[in-house]
């Protein structure tokens, strides 16, 4: 602020006095009708307050009479009475009615009492001055009481009764005259008047009294006119000054607008200055000498900052002068916090013990704190002080608009600076995020953003991928899915109803930097120009290879679950079929005796049908249909089995070379497990020479293991192996690609040509019968896969003809299924053992029969699965006919339902049966109905 501007506010003359004349017009009218109100006041109302309240006397003593004359007329009137009955005389009546009245007293203390006088203004009774008893007023001194009698019986003569006003005075007192009023009433019968009285003494002193009371009111309001006029004329001064004021007003606005310009031009000062400047003005612009902002917290309870003014801080004699010595003591600003607006303290005076301030602090003699609000919310508290005149609506005005304009700039700078945050917390989050942020423009497909994370999952760095079309990293198949979703969007954008801010997704194969594609699922939306056109893409790519993995594995579950459903049924007819031709085998085996080459040609028919039944339990466990059962078994047959297999589905060019030195090595193993361990890796091993001529060696051996170090077998316990080896001369397996061949759904085959699965089940496979499998390979050469299983020393299940028991069994046996050929050769094994067999292929049939007879049959056979009436449906009724009956169950299904095994049958077998399992079951459950 220059020195024109300071000039400016300093204190002018007093101006506007007013004239004489002026003052006159005001004080005249004011005199005149204070006097007028004095007169009314003293003339009229006073005295008619006197009359009110002489005629509240005399109503008081007329009540008292009321009351206590009628005691003593009552009393006069019994007297009366005794005299007219002739119990007394007159005399004697009236002298006893005299003695009582005379004792008669009432009021509060008992002062007042009656008197009597008779028509000849005698004085009978007096109590309280007996010296007038007998006496008239021709002999009384006292001209007062002469004057009393006199009307009191002109009064009882002429009305009966009333009121006389009298002068009186007291007995032995005569020179003290007090006023009185007397209620007379006249008893004729006697010729008497009784009379009473009242003091009105205190009447005079309360009108006294009031009047004392408005002289004083009277001299206020004298004190009070002459204030008014006191008051006119200082208003008159005052208007003057006023004018002034507007004056000084519109100077300080017009500087205060130019302060608040050069506030504004100081948006890119510190904070620091701004509150300095801000504060200079202040002080200035109110005629201040200290200035101080407290910024508050969000609750309003503490300072995050306090600073006082420059000049302040120069003057203060505080050693520490920081700006922020005085915030834990002089907490001046608390008040406005409180009250929530604007307090003005122009009598400041700091009590000694109060010890707001340290020693040497500038003195404060009065303030003014202006609180800035935020949203309802206090963040600033600027104060003043050490004006040289009072604090007013000005000044209030001039920092409310200045500290509103500072703080809007500081709000502006605190907001660059969030934004500022703001753009570097999403640059961190952009840059970090496992996720793929990008933006595409549109429509010349180019990518404007790419976040660091492609570099993760795609290979390329953001600035080679801005470089790459789209061709260059989704795959060909996909490419198309991306951009038409792209375009069915936009085609949306003409809908009105469509959500601008809607988003869309879709899957695809992406391609990596190093050839090998990886599923991601692409999240988009549209980004918009000023005029809300779509004109680029935002888009989040997520690596998603990992759940496609985990969705193909499920579908693959659920596709060996529909596969193990079918197998389930194909199973059935197939074990039904087995039946019969093991049975009708075995019939034969045992009429043909004599003949060794047809002996030798049925035990080949039996040897396969047991192949036969063991491949369907195979194709149950792999399809999850029957539990995985691993039995001692010759490891050789089997390979050359699949090896038969093999060389029938692989072309010709190929060579298979079997190295099979383990003919009588066995393994515990289930041989399904065995065939998918061959069969998937010699397909891999085809499928690397595809194309071209290439030799396939398969090796079988036995191995002595001492340490997994030597085969490179991780974990391998020492040991007896089995060592299955399958190698090709085909193209061989990258190194890179080498170790991840056995992740589930890993394939480096054409799409559609492959799963990924086959070499994650052989390695789920081998571990789990606690064996190993290694790998090497070299481009271009070849590949040798090892699979090592541990040997067992045991002996595997014979599939040669064991023939039947030589000795003969009794029994009579009931036989059911819908199957006639399983009837027909399980009756003929059954009655050459000596049993008495029925058959019965109709299950409701056979019940009839055994109705009629429930103990023709020592044993029943039924079916489990039947039209018409099931095997567990039979079982049931049979046992209501009989009880103790053994009953077995057969089934060609793999999975046996737990009501089966609930039903009391004996046992449950699985179909095919041969002769020998069929006879011993029988046998047994015979055996047991004997015991």
């Amino acid at each position: 602020m220059n020195i024109a501007d300071k000039k400016q506010f300093e204190p002018g003359n007093k101006v506007g006095q007013p004239t004489p004349a002026a003052f006159l017009r005001i004080i005249i009218p004011l005199f005149l009708t204070f006097i007028s109100f004095a007169l009314c006041i003293f003339l009229i109302c006073i005295p008619l307050l006197k009359h009110h309240l002489i005629e509240q006397k005399k109503a008081m003593v007329r009540e008292l009479n009321d009351s206590n004359c009628t005691l003593t007329a009552s009393l006069l009137s019994e007297y009366h009475q005794r005299v007219l009955s002739g119990e007394l005389s007159s005399e004697d009546a009236q002298h006893r009615a005299m003695e009582r009245i005379r004792n008669l007293r009432y009021g509060p203390q008992g002062e007042s009492f009656f008197w009597i006088i008779d028509q000849r203004q005698r004085v009978l009774v007096q109590p309280v001055m007996p010296c007038l008893e007998g006496k008239d007023p021709s002999s009384m001194a006292n001209s007062h009481v002469k004057k009393m009698i006199v009307e009191c019986v002109r009064i009882a003569n002429t009305q009966g009764f009333g009121y006389v006003n009298y002068q009186g005075a007291l007995p032995g007192s005569p020179d003290k005259i007090f006023p009185g009023i007397s209620y007379v009433r006249l008893f004729r019968p006697w010729n008497w008047i009784i009379g009473t009285g009242i003091e009105v003494t205190d009447i005079k002193d309360h009108i006294d009294a009031i009047a004392g009371r408005i002289f004083q009111i009277f001299i206020g309001l004298l004190v009070i006119f002459l204030v008014l006029a006191l008051y006119l004329t200082v208003q008159s001064i005052l208007s003057e000054h006023k004018r002034g004021q507007v004056e000084k007003a519109h100077r300080l606005d017009t500087l205060r607008l130019k302060k608040l310009r050069e506030l504004n031009q100081m948006a890119e000062a510190s904070l620091s200055d701004l509150t300095e400047f801000s504060l200079s003005e202040a002080i200035h612009l109110t005629q201040s000498r200290v200035g101080y902002l407290v910024f508050l917290t969000e609750d309003e309870k503490e300072a995050t900052q306090y600073t006082w003014s420059n000049d302040t801080i120069q003057d203060c004699k505080v050693i520490d002068k920081n700006g922020r010595c005085h915030q834990g003591t002089s907490k001046l600003w608390t008040q406005a916090v409180l009250e929530r607006k604007t307090v003005i303290i122009n009598d400041y005076q700091q009590e000694p013990e109060e010890n707001k301030f340290p020693a040497g602090h500038i003195r404060i003699t009065r303030y003014m704190n202006v609180p800035v609000f935020d949203r309802g919310r206090i963040v600033i508290v600027a104060g003043v002080g050490n004006k040289a005149e009072n604090y007013d609506n000005s000044d209030i005005r001039q920092m409310n608009l200045l500290m509103d304009g500072m703080w809007k700039i500081i709000q502006r700078k605190a907001s660059e600076e969030a934004l500022r945050q703001s753009e570097e917390r999403y640059r961190l989050l952009m840059e970090n995020a496992s996720d793929i942020i990008w933006t595409l423009q549109l429509p010349e497909m180019h990518f404007l953003y790419v976040s660091p994370s492609v570099e993760t999952i795609l290979g390329y760095t953001p600035e080679q991928i801005q470089t790459l079309e789209l061709k260059d990293i989704i795959a060909p198949e996909y490419l198309d899915r991306f951009t038409s979703s792209i375009s069915e969007e936009m085609v949306k954008e003409n809908d009105p109803d469509v959500d601008p801010r809607r988003s869309w997704s879709t899957q695809l194969e992406q391609v990596r930097k190093d050839g090998f594609f990886v599923w991601t699922e692409i999240k988009a939306s549209f980004l918009r120009d000023e005029a809300g056109r779509a004109n680029r893409v935002l888009g989040v790519t997520r690596d998603i290879t990992q759940r496609r993995r985990m969705e193909r594995r499920l579908q693959q579950s659920q596709k060996m679950e529909a596969v193990g459903t079918l197998a389930g049924g194909i199973a059935h007819d197939f074990n039904n079929i087995l039946s019969s031709i093991l049975g009708f085998t075995e019939l034969a085996r045992l009429q043909c005796n004599a003949d060794p080459e047809l002996i030798k040609s049925l035990d080949k028919i039996f040897s396969a049908g047991i192949r036969a039944r063991d491949l369907v339990r195979h194709i149950l466990v792999f399809s999850r249909q029957q539990e995985i059962q691993r039995v001692p078994l010759a490891i050789m047959p089997l390979v050359k089995e699949c090896l038969n297999f093999i060389r029938a589905s692989i072309p010709k060019n190929i060579e298979i070379i079997q190295k099979l030195d383990t003919p009588h090595i066995t393994v515990v193993a289930d041989a399904s497990q065995i065939h998918q361990i061959i069969m998937n890796l010699c397909t891999n091993a085809a499928h690397a020479m595809e194309g071209k001529n290439g030799i396939m060696e398969v090796g079988l051996k036995s191995v002595r293991i001492e340490n997994w170090e030597q085969i490179r077998i991780k974990g391998l316990d020492p040991g007896n192996y089995v060592e299955l080896s399958i190698t090709d001369s085909g193209c061989g397996i990258p190194e890179l690609v080498i170790e991840r061949i056995f992740e589930p759904f890993f394939t480096t085959k054409a799409k559609g040509e492959g799963t990924g699965m086959g070499l994650s089940i052989v390695h789920g496979i081998v571990k789990d019968m606690g064996g190993g499998i290694s790998v090497y390979s070299e481009p271009g050469k070849g590949s040798v896969f090892k699979v090592y299983l541990p040997a067992d020393t045991g002996k595997e299940e014979s599939t040669v003809f064991p023939g039947l028991p030589l000795t003969k069994e009794t029994g009579r046996i009931l036989m059911v299924d819908d199957e006639e050929d399983i009837i027909i050769s399980g009756r003929l094994i059954l009655m050459t053992m000596g049993y008495e067999v029925t058959g019965m292929t109709n299950s409701l049939e056979a019940l009839e029969l055994f109705k009629k007879d429930s103990q023709a049959f020592d044993l029943v056979v039924s079916d489990l699965t039947m039209p018409k009436m099931t095997g567990i449906e039979l079982i049931c009724e049979i046992r209501k006919l009989r009880r103790d009956i053994p009953i077995i169950l057969s089934t060609g299904f793999s999975d046996v339902p737990p009501v089966a095994e609930k039903s009391g049958a004996f046992a449950v077998v699985m179909k095919p049966l041969i002769a020998r399992e069929l006879v011993e079951v029988v046998r047994a459950a015979l055996n047991s109905n004997t015991l």
